[in-house]
């Protein structure tokens, strides 16, 4: 049976001895009563997916052995039966023990010999358990009692018992076992307790003051209770969603609103270079595949400040060039920048430059005629323009080849006598200063050709000019 080494780590500046137990490998003992000849996975969470670490056979009985003499990562593991039904147990420092259950309901049947960790863990579980089946008979018999409010007043104030019932028995784990994997798992879990904002009297919009003060708050305090040099957290999904949760669901859909906060979040990341390898590649990824527009000003700040300046220290030189091509096409147009000039022909051989269009609003609309998309929005954007050109809207339509003919053919089909303009010999550009990699892309400029919207389709297109005009 694999032994456990201590190891004494004096900490001399603050005269502390702490004795530590650190695993030579792992070993691991399974038994599932109704589970016979057949194959047990061993797989691990990394934030929202999940891999797998080791396969074993059970035997007759039902019964094998997770092991190896390398010791596992601390984290939260999935022990995965084969209809892919699974149960989670906790890896820390303890990874010689045994697991008895049974495999119509693993977790509430369940035997933890020689890791009190994980007897602790499932203690968790099943609590948090009965807390859920209490809270959701709750909501059912508020619903079956709305027309009777004092009924429904009590039973209200018995569910913020049932959450002040959670809250002290997460507050008595993290007190008693402090440091420990499910303390910080806890603690990870937990909300900011927003304060009641006293307002001084005659304030106008209270509702709205408090409300945003509220935010700030929140905002402020989200990750108060994250330790961001406990790498095991990466081995869990706790520290993803609480990162999903703070960015998509928690703050205001902006960039301004969202960047200070990212990079604030990833200087805290800092603590453990993991952590900070997970939390950075996570929100690049989050924000260049973003379908919110003006987010790729995210992803532009955060390529620059971390990745092309050298901090991402994971990444080789051939990922660091193609980012920066990347970040040099994006740059260009981003919302609240000015629209590159395009100074092209059209369909008389002379030329037009954009900036010297006046008109309130312009759209430019960069297509080609084969395009399927394009057959729909052309039609569309045609009949809009000629709704309210005479409110000082204007469309410059680019034409993305060099066909003459299969140009001017295509604007006297579709009868179109807004700004048309090609560029056959790519003078301008325009591919790059405007990220054109499909069509159709719709770009939407205000009176100094400032860029407002860009990528999006022809229906937000068509509310939003209504709005404008």
């Amino acid at each position: 049976m694999t032994t456990f080494k201590r190891t004494a780590v004096f900490l001399l500046v603050f005269i502390a001895a702490i004795n530590q137990a650190f695993p030579s490998g792992y070993n691991i003992n399974v038994r599932i009563s109704g589970l016979e000849d057949t194959t047990l996975l061993l797989a691990y969470h990394f934030g929202n997916r999940k891999y797998i670490k080791d396969t074993i056979m059970l035997d007759s009985r039902g019964e094998g052995m997770f092991k190896d003499d390398e010791a596992l990562p601390g984290g939260i593991y999935l022990v995965v039966m084969p209809d892919m039904d699974y149960f989670e147990i906790l890896v820390d420092r303890e990874q010689e023990f045994r697991i008895e259950t049974t495999v119509d309901n693993p977790v509430e049947n369940i035997r933890i010999s020689g890791s009190a960790e994980n007897e602790q863990f499932f203690e968790y579980h099943r609590f948090m358990n009965r807390r859920q089946r209490a809270s959701s008979d709750l909501q059912q018999r508020i619903e079956m009692n709305r027309d009777n409010p004092d009924s429904v007043k009590i039973l209200q104030e018995r569910g913020r018992e049932l959450d002040r019932e959670v809250q002290e028995y997460w507050n008595s784990i993290i007190e008693r076992q402090p440091g420990t994997l499910l303390a910080n798992l806890i603690r990870a879990m937990k909300n900011p307790q927003i304060p009641e904002f006293e307002l001084p009297e005659g304030t106008h919009n209270p509702d709205s003051v408090r409300w945003r003060m509220g935010y700030d708050y929140n905002r402020k305090h989200f990750f108060d209770n994250i330790d961001f040099s406990d790498d095991r957290l990466l081995r869990t999904p706790v520290l993803h969603n609480r990162l999903e949760h703070f960015f998509t669901r928690t703050l205001m859909q902006v960039p301004d609103m969202i960047i200070p906060e990212a990079v604030r979040v990833i200087e805290l990341a800092k603590a453990n270079d993991d952590v900070f390898q997970y939390v950075l590649v996570y929100l690049l990824n989050h924000y260049e595949r973003s379908n919110i527009m003006g987010m790729d000003e995210v992803f532009v700040e955060l390529a620059e400040r971390y990745y092309l300046s050298g901090e991402a220290f994971w990444v080789n030189d051939e990922t660091i060039r193609r980012l920066r091509d990347r970040v040099e096409r994006m740059k260009p147009n981003l919302i609240g920048r000015t629209a590159a000039e395009m100074r092209m022909r059209i369909p008389d051989g002379s030329f037009v430059n954009l900036h010297g269009i006046e008109a309130e609003y312009t759209i430019i609309y960069f297509y080609e005629p084969a395009c399927g998309h394009c057959k729909v929005v052309t039609p569309r954007l045609n009949e809009l323009y000629k709704k309210y050109r005479d409110q000082g809207l204007q469309v410059f339509a680019v034409y993305i080849y060099d066909d003459v003919e299969e140009w001017q053919e295509y604007i006297n089909d579709n009868g179109l006598d807004w700004v048309n303009v090609f560029d056959p010999q790519n003078e301008t550009n325009f591919r790059f200063n405007y990220d054109i990699y499909s069509t159709p892309t719709l770009y939407v400029l205000d009176a100094d050709k400032t860029i407002i919207a860009k990528r999006i389709g022809i229906e937000t297109i068509e509310q939003m000019v209504e709005d404008l005009l």
